[in-house]
Parts: C-alpha cells; sequence; structure tokens
C-alpha cells in the first residue's frame, strides 16, 4: 500500500475512533484505533485514544498503559503528558506522577503541565506548595477556567478565602458553566451562613451538572441548617442515586438524622464515619472482631472512645448499659487525660480503664459512637446522662475557697465562652464582651472553666469593665481534666458555650445553661428546638434567634439567672 493511501487510512480511522467513543461505542473504537497501531506501531494518537476510551471505562490501569505507550512514542507530546501524570494521580501512584512532571517541566514548563504539578501537591495536602504551582500556571494561560478554578480550590484550603473566591469569580467569568467555581462560591457563601445563597450556587451548579455529587452533597447539608428537613432528606437521598457508595455523604446524613431524632436509620448510617478517608480517626480496636451488641457469654470485650473529649463523654453516657448488656469481662480505653475520670466513674461496674493503644487481652472490641445503634434506637431511649463522679475532696476544698471570693449567699457560677473545635469553633465561640451584659449581674461569683491561655485576656477584661472572672491558677483546665470535673462540682451552675465543659458538666449532673449558635455550630445532640437535650437532663439549651446574634441568648440566660 502506497504511504499516502496508509497515511489517509490512518487519519479516517482516527476520526471514526473519536465518532465511536463520543456516542458510546467503546469497542468499535477500539478496534479501530488497533487497526491504526497495525498500520503505525508508535501512532501517538492510537494510543492516546485507548488511553481516553479506557479512562471512561474506569480502566486506570489500562488507561496509563496507554498513556505510557504515548508518551514513550513522543516523549514532548504535552497532551500526552499530561494525561498520562493525570491519571497516574488519579489512581494515587503520587510518586509516578512526580517522578514524570520534574523530569519533564525542566524541559516543557508549559502551563497544563504545573496545573498538574499542583494537583499531585493539593492531593498529599502540600497547599501552600500547590497555590505557587497554580498561581504561575494562570498567570501564563490567564484564560484557563480550569486552573483558575483549581486556584480558587487551593487558596481556600490554604485559608486564603478572599483570594478563592477571587479566583472562582475570575473562572466563572471566563467560563459560566465551571462547576467546581459554583460549588466553591457556595462554600464561601454556607461559611457566611448565609444558606439561601449557597443553596442557589450549589443548585446552580447541579443544573449543569447533576451528577456533581459534592455539590449535591453541600447542597443537602445546607437544607438541613435551615430546618427544612423534608427538602435537607430528600437532597441526602438524592446523592446516593449519584454515588451509592460515597461514605461522606453517609456520614453526613447520619448526623442529620441523629439531629432531628430519627436514632434508627441515624446510627446506621453514621456507622459509614468509618469508611471515610477525611474521618481522622484511628481504629483503636486492635484489629479484633467488632462487638455485635450481644451477651458476651463469658468473653472479654473492649470499649474505647472516639474523636475529641466532648465525644468521649456524651457515648460515654451509654456505657453503663453497654457493660450490663455484655455481661462480661469489660475493658474501656480513652484518652489519657480521661483515665481517671473514667476509672472513678466505672468502679463500681468493675470495670478496668486504660488509655487508648495499650495492650488488651479482649476478644471483641466497639467504640463508643457505635453503641447508639443498640442502645439508644431512639432519643426517649437515653438515660439521664449522670455517670461521671468528680473528686470530692478536691470539689469541696475548691467550693471553700471558691465561696470566699463573693459574700454570703452570691452564687457560684462557671463561664467557659470558647471552642477550640478547628471546623465550627469559632461560630460555636463568643466573647467576654458579648457576654458583658450578663457578667455585671450582681449576686454571682465567676470562675472561669475556659480552658487555653486566657489570662491576658481576663485581666484585660476586668481592666477595662471592673468585672472580675476568677481564673484558678493551680488547674489547668486543658490537661487537667479531672481537676476540671472537680471544679465544675464545686459550683453552683454553669454558663458556657458548646464545648467539651458542658459534657463534663451534664455528666456531673450539674445546672448548666449552653449558649447555642443556630447555623453551622450547631452539634446534632442538641435538638432544634425545646430547651432540653435527651442525652443530659441537668443541660438547658439557649439559642440564637440568627446566625451571629447573640442578644435575644442573652437576655434568656439573664432571666434564667435570675430565678433561684
Amino acid at each position: 500500500m502506497q504511504p499516502d493511501r496508509i497515511a489517509q487510512k490512518i487519519r479516517q480511522a482516527l476520526a471514526t475512533a473519536k465518532k465511536l467513543q463520543a456516542s458510546g461505542h467503546f469497542g468499535d473504537a477500539r478496534r479501530a484505533c488497533e487497526l491504526v497501531l497495525k498500520l503505525d506501531a508508535g501512532n501517538v494518537w492510537a494510543h492516546i485514544r485507548l488511553g481516553l476510551i479506557a479512562r471512561q471505562e474506569r480502566q486506570g490501569e489500562a488507561a496509563i498503559a496507554h498513556f505510557t505507550a504515548a508518551v514513550e512514542a513522543a516523549p514532548n507530546h504535552i497532551y500526552a503528558i499530561q494525561l498520562l501524570a493525570r491519571t497516574l494521580r488519579e489512581k494515587r501512584r503520587l510518586d509516578e506522577a512526580e517522578a514524570l512532571l520534574d523530569r519533564i517541566l525542566p524541559v516543557l514548563p508549559r502551563p497544563v503541565l504545573k496545573y498538574e504539578k499542583g494537583r499531585c501537591l493539593l492531593d498529599r495536602d502540600a497547599t501552600a506548595e500547590a497555590v505557587v504551582w497554580f498561581e504561575e500556571a494562570a498567570a501564563e494561560d490567564p484564560k484557563n477556567a480550569e486552573i483558575r478554578s483549581m486556584l480558587g480550590i487551593a487558596r481556600r484550603r490554604n485559608g486564603d478565602k478572599a483570594g478563592a473566591v477571587a479566583a472562582f469569580r475570575t473562572t466563572l467569568d471566563l467560563n459560566p458553566e465551571d462547576v467546581a467555581a459554583l460549588n466553591g462560591l457556595g462554600n464561601d457563601a454556607l461559611e457566611h451562613e448565609d444558606f439561601a445563597e449557597a443553596a442557589n450556587w450549589y443548585r446552580r451548579a447541579l443544573a449543569i451538572q447533576p451528577g456533581f455529587a459534592k455539590a449535591q452533597k453541600n447542597l443537602a447539608y445546607t437544607l438541613s441548617l435551615t430546618n427544612d428537613t423534608a427538602a435537607a432528606r430528600a437532597a441526602f437521598e438524592r446523592i446516593f442515586e449519584i454515588r451509592p457508595n460515597l461514605a461522606e455523604a453517609h456520614m453526613d446524613y447520619g448526623l442529620f438524622l441523629l439531629s432531628i431524632g430519627d436514632y434508627a436509620r441515624g446510627w446506621q448510617e453514621y456507622e459509614h464515619r468509618w469508611r471515610f478517608d477525611g474521618f481522622g480517626e484511628q481504629d483503636w480496636g486492635g484489629g479484633l472482631p467488632r462487638w455485635d451488641g450481644t451477651s458476651l457469654q463469658g468473653r472479654h470485650l473492649l470499649l474505647w472512645g472516639e474523636q475529641g473529649i466532648g465525644d468521649h463523654i456524651l457515648y460515654g453516657t451509654m456505657l453503663p448499659d453497654a457493660i450490663r448488656r455484655a455481661a462480661g469481662t469489660v475493658t474501656v480505653a480513652v484518652e489519657p487525660r480521661l483515665v481517671p475520670l473514667f476509672a472513678r466513674a466505672l468502679m463500681q461496674e468493675g470495670v478496668t480503664v486504660v488509655e487508648r493503644g495499650a495492650t488488651v487481652p479482649a476478644d471483641m472490641q466497639c467504640p463508643f459512637g457505635s453503641l447508639g445503634q443498640w442502645l439508644r434506637t431512639d432519643p426517649s431511649a437515653c438515660s439521664d446522662g449522670r455517670y461521671l463522679k468528680a473528686d470530692a475532696a478536691r470539689s469541696t476544698e475548691l467550693r471553700r475557697r471558691y465561696a470566699a471570693l463573693g459574700r454570703p449567699g452570691d452564687r457560684l457560677v462557671g463561664l467557659s465562652w470558647r471552642s477550640a473545635n478547628w471546623h465550627v469553633g469559632h461560630y460555636k465561640s463568643l466573647s467576654l464582651e458579648t457576654l458583658l451584659p450578663v457578667l455585671q449581674r450582681p449576686g454571682l461569683v465567676w470562675v472561669s472553666l475556659q480552658y487555653g491561655d486566657v489570662a491576658a485576656e481576663i485581666a484585660d477584661f476586668a481592666k477595662r469593665h471592673g468585672v472580675a472572672i476568677h481564673q484558678d491558677t493551680e488547674i489547668d483546665a486543658m490537661r487537667d481534666l479531672d481537676g476540671l470535673a472537680a471544679q465544675v462540682a464545686a459550683l453552683n451552675a454553669v454558663v458556657s458555650s458548646s464545648n467539651s465543659t458542658v459534657h463534663i458538666a451534664g455528666a456531673l449532673g450539674v445546672p448548666c445553661d449552653i449558649l447555642l449558635s443556630v447555623g453551622r455550630g450547631r452539634m446534632w445532640y442538641w435538638p432544634a428546638s425545646g430547651t432540653r437535650s435527651p442525652w443530659y437532663d441537668s443541660v438547658r439549651l439557649i439559642r440564637q434567634a440568627q446566625p451571629g446574634d447573640w442578644s435575644a441568648a442573652l437576655q434568656q440566660l439573664s432571666r434564667f439567672l435570675d430565678a433561684p
């Protein structure tokens, strides 16, 4: 066959393969490419097309093989290099992807390859470095919406939220249908608790790409914050039509269902947290089989605390019931700071309390948060929450000392105003300045229960307003949780934002007024209405009227503090 006829046949076969792929006829498209390779074994476009077909068929390793062949056939082919690097990254072969890019970039410093380098770094959580690469790529290719959109995502993850918004808006100027940018602007509105605006951005993204699971998940979460339970439930269920096994969405759905009192389904969905890579809690079960809630029949069970201090204590309210249900040998493993407190609480149960990670000769294991599926199938199944016991002698001495700070008849009230939760803590926290109208009330002796270094903050507040908040320098509320519990037990009452102090007060049975945010800072175990939580009968709920507005809540708190 003449060379020009061979070339023409190759062109026709490649054009046919492209059309067949676009119409979903992958087998026929593949055969057209294979015909090309019989005529020209090193044809780069045939290898690329085969790789693209394999990607569509979710055959990542086959795609990598074809793109590798394309790069071998044409070592400077930018598109082939980009596709190979991208597919290696998507298959979590980051070392290989970066090695390829690091070899090529000094010779071919193209924006699309810098973009791929940034994507690799972002996948490694090296966000600051990723931003540098995306900014270089965007500067060199300012009309590339994909690069600009990813720059926004990297800036947001790196904490530059204003820069992220700017990048997303520029992206939409270039491409009004960029769903990542629309989702990014939704996230910004959500962070500012403008729920209607956030939902609008997510819906715009979904109108363009109905299968965009991340935007659908964000929409469902946003609707859950507006207390539109029917719409939120429908939005969550829609996610599972798109991505049935999306663990993060199942976990979020579980928390939503728990927040509206659907405990039976909620605990089931919440179990998906162990399949979500971003959950951030390791499995402390030592590889032992998971307990199924049935009688141990003489075997040994390890129950272990998960997540933060507040979660340990909240889920710990189920321990007495779990120990009785197990009817066998039980060891409880908790965060080291909680060992003395839990050991005292469970002493009469005949339970051994150890630090998480200690070697335990158990037969089965179960995290605290998984106990709810058997023990709390409905909010009405919750106990009064009182199971912790403070050091009685220490509490008596602290009460004597604190009483001497005021006048006879004054009430001793503990105060905690800040949450350290990295994700939503700022929504839940108040300033001393905001609390001033309450702190100025007569007949109250305020004792700081706030963890962290707040001495300068308290001193400055006292200097400006003449209001004393007493800080016990002998107790570190962050590290000495047994001491903090003794403090709480020494007081008449506690006023706190939503943090671990509330859980300690509730589990001790000390009256506690909790100031709750109504948006992103409301945790699932604080109901959206009513003044009581099913988890602690001594905790009273006081809510914001609107996100960020504490005025009505503080007026209600003042009325409560006036009551005997």
